[in-house]
C-alpha cells in the first residue's frame, strides 16, 4: 500500500514538472531517475542534501562527489539522484512535495543522507558524510553485493 501511494503521489508530481538546480549529470526527477534505472538495470544513488545550509552537506560535495574518482566509479554504475532541501534556494512546488514524500518514504533523519535503492527504490543501503576514500569503500560495499 506504502508504495502504491509513493508511486502515486509522485506521478502526479511528474506531470508539474520538477525544476532545480543539481551537478551535472544529476536527475532531480524521482520517477525519471527510476526509469532510466530500470531501463540500465542499475542501482540509484539518492542524496538527500541541505545543498546551501548544511555544513556536512557542502563539505560531501566539495570533498567526495565532485571529486574525479566519485564521477569515475558512479559514471556507470549507478543513477545519481540529487534531493535537495535548500533554504536560500528555491524549488518549485513539485520539487519541494516530491523531496518530501522521499524523505519520509526512507525515514531521513538528517543532512546528508545517501540511500542505495535497486530501480524499484527498495533500499539496498545508506550512507552519510565521510572522506573521499571512506564513501568510496562503503558505497563499494553496498554496490558490490
Amino acid at each position: 500500500m506504502k508504495k502504491w501511494m509513493l508511486t502515486a503521489a509522485l506521478t502526479l508530481l511528474t506531470f508539474t514538472g520538477i525544476m532545480a538546480a543539481a551537478p551535472e549529470g544529476w536527475y532531480t526527477d524521482y520517477q525519471e531517475a527510476k526509469k532510466v534505472a530500470a531501463e540500465k538495470q542499475l542501482p540509484m544513488y539518492l542524496l538527500f542534501t541541505g545543498s546551501d545550509w548544511c555544513p556536512w552537506c557542502v563539505k560531501l560535495h566539495d570533498e567526495v562527489l565532485t571529486q574525479p574518482a566519485f564521477q569515475d566509479y558512479t559514471k556507470d554504475k549507478l543513477v545519481l539522484v540529487y534531493l535537495d532541501f535548500p533554504k536560500k534556494a528555491q524549488l518549485d512546488q513539485a520539487g519541494v512535495m516530491q523531496n518530501r514524500i522521499l524523505s519520509q518514504v526512507y525515514k531521513i533523519e538528517g543532512f546528508p543522507t545517501v540511500v542505495i535503492t535497486n530501480a524499484n527504490g527498495d533500499v539496498l543501503g545508506q550512507l552519510g558524510a565521510s572522506s573521499l576514500d571512506d564513501h568510496l569503500r562503503d558505497l563499494k560495499k553496498v554496490v558490490e553485493k
